[in-house]
This record gives C-alpha cells, structure tokens and sequence, in this order.
C-alpha cells in the first residue's frame, strides 16, 4: 500500500511510496493501460466506486395484481479517482499523465472498451468522461476522475 506525502524533508505534494511490514492490506485493483505505483507516473488510484443496477418495469393493476417485467441489466457506472503529484526529475506532473491516459483511451478516441480487474473479477468498461482539478495551488496536488460505462458479461 502506497502511502503519501508522509516522511522527515519531504516536500508537500511529492509522491513518497513507503512499504514495510506495517502497511495495511491492499486492494487489487487493475485499469488497462494505466502503470501500478507513484514512481511510474506521479500519480496514483485512490479509490474506486462501482455501481449496477437491474432493468425492470412494474405494472400494479385495479385487480391488486402486481406484474414484473425484466429487461436484464442496464449499464453500470464506474468511477475511479485519483491524485498527481508535482515534478519529479524526469516525471511528468500527474494531472498530465491522468490528462494523457484520457486522451488516450476515451471511448471517443478508440472505439473500444478498457479491462477493468476487482480482485479476481474482471469487466469491460467504456471510458466515457474525466474530470481534472487542483486541490492545492501551493503544494500543487491535482486530483482526477475517470467515469466508465461497464456493459453486463
């Protein structure tokens, strides 16, 4: 587990990954073209929220009969966020990597879906929207959200 903006002379808003014997356990969690720690990109998953839904249609007659229409599953929304942290050498600020990870693989650039893995369950999902922001001009942390459409499996 990666834990940040935390050490003795670190300055705000740059990415530490500490590990040890005492970090919590992990969430395994996996997003098609998108590199796993800080130190690849200067910016890291910091949460992710899905959420489904059926497809139904009820229809209450004067008889007090109550009739169920299924249509299976609509689509389910997917949202992953994020934090980039600022220039590190070579790295590149974190927003810019967030920003290049959208162009790159948004439904309107490819056509195609994203592998999304939770633990041992793996999907398809559309990446359909992204939101950027600063949360700090002075220590200059962004933070990022991508916003996905899974089709049912």
């Amino acid at each position: 587990m990666a834990y940040m903006f935390g050490g003795e002379n670190v300055t705000a808003g740059r990415m530490k990954v500490f590990t040890g014997l005492s970090s919590p356990g992990t969430i395994t969690f996996g997003m098609g073209g998108w590199t796993n720690g800080a130190s690849a990109q200067n910016a890291v998953i910091s949460g992710v929220s899905a959420s489904t839904q059926g497809n139904y249609q009820f229809l209450l007659t004067l008889r007090n009969y109550t009739y169920v229409y299924l249509f299976g599953e609509k689509m389910g929304d997917v949202t992953v966020t994020g934090i980039g942290g600022i220039e590190c050498g070579n790295v590149v600020h974190g927003i810019n990597h967030a920003i290049t990870y959208y162009n790159n693989f948004a439904l309107s650039r490819t056509g195609t879906p994203v592998g999304l893995s939770f633990g041992n369950a793996s999907t398809w999902a559309f990446l359909v929207g992204a939101k950027f922001e600063y949360m700090d001009a002075a220590s200059r942390l962004a933070q990022f959200a991508f916003s996905f459409k899974t089709i049912t499996q």
